[in-house]
């Protein structure tokens, strides 16, 4: 295993030396090999280099599970770029938000996916595009971003070919990409992931080289290692931090395999698993039970699997077990983790029995990770066994929210604790049980959804005159979103209407399940909405199962 490595251009480059034929990313018929992934991002980098890309720049990358996001993600590393993912299914505004408070000069992207057309889209943002040269583009709404780069067959104006870009090229030699790369520090900021944070629009996450390669270590260590014999299949998006590390990076710590899953499909993740003898699953809760509960499932081999990660919301005693009984996955792990905290706080470990994976996050992934659980409204520290307010320290923690220094003041406080807003118990044995939150957000499939994001879309909404959103318990995801409205006096609206003005103008994880016509809102004394009642009132006019 790699772990003397200070960035993660050094990761490709020592994982190409040391395990060059190895195939490293498999997808479709494309076997892809150690060096030539290697030799691929080299080939990027220099390209990025050639369109005037530098040290510190923004580049936003805009790919499904394909082998283009590795490319781009280590070539971007290599020339000291800071990568900023871009989920697939983010609506044109989401889009725009992230590519303009980001500062990205550039962005990488395929031209459509399930129906999604982003040529289209972009063209929107940027109705000028067509016009333009390549490299030289000119939009109001997004006025630092110059190159746009796209994976077409077809091509578009006004944008670089990314295949031609990936194309060997003399004009820039190797010993100037290595020359910039040895300028990079593991302290430098490598991604800028967007998270939904507690208020309003999502808020990028300044995170390290050296944070990222401390998680990864942490966490391979943490489940008893990984060997180049390892076939590793992840199933959620590599726009997200828990299928990128583990889809992407993980994988070239050991010379193990990355099968790739272009998007979640529970039949096509069993097929792959049976071709391929993928030996390690990871992905949420719903995502096995969904590969369990397939018609077929009895007739896949899964003989292969050895381990297996389950992460993104809590899974229940009677999953765990038959997740080993019936996938065959003796060693199965759990944590905790926040884009704010490098990916990963803790885990369990393979020793521990289901009740542990089931109650708890584990323990932290190093002994550098501080955790304690404090008072609410003191903030003083509490004992095991007590409820409190989750709190981090250490290495783990982001470097900050990109420009914008008093929200990160607001959840790191003066002696560099990072407040969570989780509820948490550390019991005897320093395993962290998640009580609950003291923020809003909710998960659907593990994916952070702010509230107050999707208030700001409803509030549009002409006939609109209150409304409250939150999460409510769903079977399958974990979580959906619930919508309390009151409409304006002489306003009627369907729940259907109100859903589908969400579309289009919110990614489809956001837009809320449940819309709840009312003309009353509990209160505070001080006038805010009490979320935590509508949940109750939620469950209780569903007949929702908790």
């Amino acid at each position: 295993m790699i772990t003397d490595i200070g960035t993660l251009g050094e990761l490709i480059d020592r994982a190409a030396a040391t395990w060059p034929a190895n195939e490293a990313i498999v997808y479709q018929g494309e076997r892809i090999t150690y060096e030539v992934l290697r030799n691929r991002a080299n080939r990027l980098a220099k390209a990025l280099l050639r369109l005037g890309v530098e040290k510190g720049d923004k580049v936003a990358v805009l790919f499904t599970n394909l082998p283009q996001w590795s490319y781009a993600e280590f070539a971007i590393d290599k020339i000291g770029g800071v990568v900023v993912p871009i989920n697939t299914r983010y609506s044109r505004d989401e889009l725009c938000h992230i590519l303009h408070h980001s500062d990205a000069t550039t962005i990488l992207m395929m031209d459509r996916s399930h129906g999604q057309d982003y040529i289209k889209l972009l063209k929107t943002l940027c109705p000028g595009l067509e016009n333009c040269a390549p490299g030289h583009l000119k939009c109001d709404r997004l006025p630092f971003l110059k190159n746009i780069i796209v994976s077409s067959p077809t091509g578009c104006k006004g944008t670089f070919d990314f295949d031609v870009l990936m194309a060997p090229n003399s004009d820039q030699s190797l010993a100037t990409l290595q020359k910039i790369q040895l300028q990079i520090k593991g302290e430098d900021v490598a991604h800028l992931p967007y998270t939904s944070g507690t208020t309003g629009k999502p808020k990028g996450v300044m995170t390290t080289h050296h944070q990222y390669i401390r998680f990864n270590l942490g966490f391979i260590n943490g489940i008893g290692g990984f060997t180049e014999r390892d076939r590793l299949l992840v199933a959620p998006p590599f726009s997200h931090n828990f299928g990128n590390s583990q889809g992407i990076l993980t994988p070239a710590f050991c010379g193990a395999a990355s099968v790739l899953i272009e998007s979640f499909n529970a039949k096509q993740c069993l097929k792959l698993i049976e071709k391929e003898r993928c030996t390690f699953f990871a992905g949420s809760p719903t995502m096995y039970i969904r590969m369990l509960r397939d018609e077929d499932f009895s007739a896949y081999d899964l003989s292969s699997l050895r381990a297996g990660l389950i992460a993104a919301a809590p899974a229940p005693v009677s999953l765990i077990n038959e997740i080993k009984d019936r996938m065959g996955i003796g060693i199965l792990v759990n944590g905790f983790g926040m884009t704010e905290n490098s990916v990963g706080t803790s885990m369990t470990r393979p020793e521990d029995p289901p009740e542990i994976l089931s109650e708890t996050v584990g323990k932290p992934l190093w002994p550098d990770y501080e955790i304690q659980v404090v008072d609410v409204a003191t903030g003083e520290t509490l004992p095991e066994g007590k409820e409190g307010e989750l709190c981090t320290r250490g290495p783990l923690i982001m470097k900050g929210y990109y420009k914008m220094a008093e929200e990160t003041a607001k959840l790191i406080d003066n002696e560099g604790w990072f407040h969570t807003g989780d509820l948490a118990v550390i019991d005897g044995s320093g395993n962290i049980r998640i009580t609950g939150r003291l923020k809003d957000i909710y998960m659907p499939g593990g994916l952070n959804v702010s509230p107050e994001e999707v208030e700001e879309v409803l509030f549009t909404y002409p006939k609109i005159k209150q409304l409250s959103v939150l999460g409510v318990p769903d079977e399958d995801l974990g979580e959906v979103g619930a919508a309390f409205v009151e409409l304006k006096v002489g306003e009627t609206a369907s729940d259907r209407e109100i859903i589908e003005y969400c579309q289009g103008r919110l990614a489809k994880f956001k837009i809320p399940r449940y819309i709840l016509f009312t003309n009353e809102f509990p209160m505070t004394t001080s006038g805010k909405i009490q979320r935590f009642a509508l949940r109750e009132r939620a469950i209780r006019d569903l007949k929702l199962v908790t």
